[in-house]
Formats: structure tokens, sequence, C-alpha cells
């Protein structure tokens, strides 16, 4: 057997996935998210003759995506690939697959997401930062009772939320695939109907804002779209509520801080892992926006 790897945008990635399986013959073809903006594609090949033709296919309809192929010995592959991503402990949570889900009862809150197109696994910087923000705010007492998930991505921090309490969780996404695969993740962890997501791009839309205002909102997205965000998600949350913000760097720290700080939030906590930042802001009970 053997592997056809390939690494990039991820419309160049999805792309190639779709000539892949259009062309067929192919023991699997799967997509996914390492990290903002950059995705990879496997594809496994029953003989060499297959693996450069997939190849030589994907080098045909985009010349810049670099496509290789690595030969396998015999072995479970199934097993290895999902072996490949151990569970990840998160303050009082534990994000497992499916293949890890119930293996260690060690009183953990456990959230079962396997890897996917959608983004968020808790193996990322920004998802565990968010992750730990809410754990940080149960630690404090504060049990947000509405929350919304903006990019909610795999769903990770809706469903953390909804199994810690929280009665109403909006998650928006703007891509359709993204938010059917939350809607998924939702129900493998029996969180509906607590756990609603929605197409929708930002927090303008009439059905996400009759459901707040929100005590507790994630945006792990990135930083431009955090900065134009900045006035919509200050508008959703009540007063004394929080908003927890990933998805940046930290050197864009200060941008987001001008933004946020001009809508009279002001910054509660900051995380910083692996160059990533997550910041956690309170909306001061008397301060107009």
């Amino acid at each position: 057997m053997f592997l056809i790897l390939a690494t990039g945008p991820r419309a160049a990635i999805e792309g190639a996935s779709k000539l892949l399986d259009a062309i067929g013959g192919f023991g699997a073809v799967g997509w996914w998210e390492l990290e903002r903006r950059q995705f990879k594609l496997e594809a496994y090949a029953y003989t060499l003759e297959g693996a450069q033709a997939g190849v030589g296919a994907i080098a045909l309809a985009d010349p810049e995506l670099d496509a290789r192929i690595a030969p396998l010995e015999d072995a479970d592959w199934v097993k290895m690939s999902l072996d490949g991503l151990p569970p990840v402990p998160v303050g009082r949570f534990r994000v497992v697959g499916s293949h890890d889900a119930g293996k260690v009862g060690n009183g953990s809150i456990e959230i079962v997401i396997d890897a996917g197109e959608a983004f968020g696994t808790g193996h990322h910087g920004t998802t565990s930062g968010c992750l730990l923000g809410l754990d940080r705010l149960l630690t404090r007492g504060v049990r947000p009772t509405r929350v919304l998930d903006v990019g909610t991505g795999s769903a990770i921090l809706a469903i953390g939320a909804a199994k810690t309490g929280s009665r109403v969780v909006v998650g928006t996404e703007i891509d359709p695939r993204a938010n059917y695969i939350a809607g998924l993740n939702a129900k493998l962890n029996r969180v509906r109907p607590a756990v609603r997501t929605y197409v929708a791009n930002g927090v303008r839309r009439a059905l996400i804002r009759s459901q707040g205002p929100y005590d507790l909102v994630f945006a792990n997205i990135l930083m431009r779209p955090l900065v134009r965000l900045s006035a919509d998600l200050a508008s959703v949350v009540k007063p004394g509520g929080r908003i927890i913000l990933s998805g940046l760097l930290t050197h864009q720290e200060p941008a987001i801080r001008r933004a946020y700080s001009q809508r009279g939030l002001v910054l509660e906590h900051r995380y910083r892992k692996e160059n990533w930042s997550t910041l956690t802001y309170v909306r001061p009970r008397r301060a107009a926006l």
C-alpha cells in the first residue's frame, strides 16, 4: 500500500480530495486542518501505479500543490491514524476521539471529537486556550447560562459549555459543511437540544441575536475578523458577561486590545501557548457601549 501526502491551503486540498474521489480506486481519502489556513491530505493507494496516477492528476489540476508518495508496510492503518490523536487533558476537560471515549474514568468531563474537516480537536493552542478560559471561569464560580460560539468549527467549545451546565448554547459557522459536522458532534456528545448551530456570518442574524444577550461569547477565529466583529460581539454580551477571544498570534494582541477597549470592554485574563494568545474580556455592568 502507498500513501499520497499533500499540504496546502484549504481550497487546493479540498479540490485534490474531490479529484481523487472522482478518480476512485483509493482505499481512503481524507483531509483536515493542521493549523489555521494549512490543511493536509492523505490518500491510500493499493499499488504504486495507482499512487503515481493520483499524484499526476493532482499535479495537472494544481501544479503548485506538492503531492508526494510514501510507501507503507502492511499494518492496521485505522488504528495507527487514531493512535496519532491521543486524548488531550485541558483543565477539567478531556478531549478524546471516539476510539478513546470512556476508557479513563478519572472524573474529567469528556468531549468526544474526531479529527475531521472542521477546526477544533483540542490539540491546537487556540482551542485549548478557550477551553482553559471556560475552565477558569467555572473555577471562579462563573456559570454562564447562555453561550454564543462564533466560528464554532467542530463545536468543541459549545459542547464544553453545555456539558458544564449552560442551557442555551448557540454556535455559528460561515461554512455549511463545518456547521453540519458541528451538529453531528453535538449529537455524538448528547448535548442536544442545548447546543444548536447555524450558518451565519457574524452575529447580526436575528435568530442569533434573539437568543441573547449572552453570558459568555467565544470567538476563536482570526485577528482581522475579531477586530471587525468587535462592536457586534460587544453588543450581544450582557453586562457582567465575558468574551473569550482566540485565533490570534501573540504579536497581534495590541490590535485586539485597541479594538475591544474602544468598545468599553476590560481585559480580564490572558493565556499564551505556542505563540497563540487567548484573551478574556468582561463587559462592565454599568459601562455604555
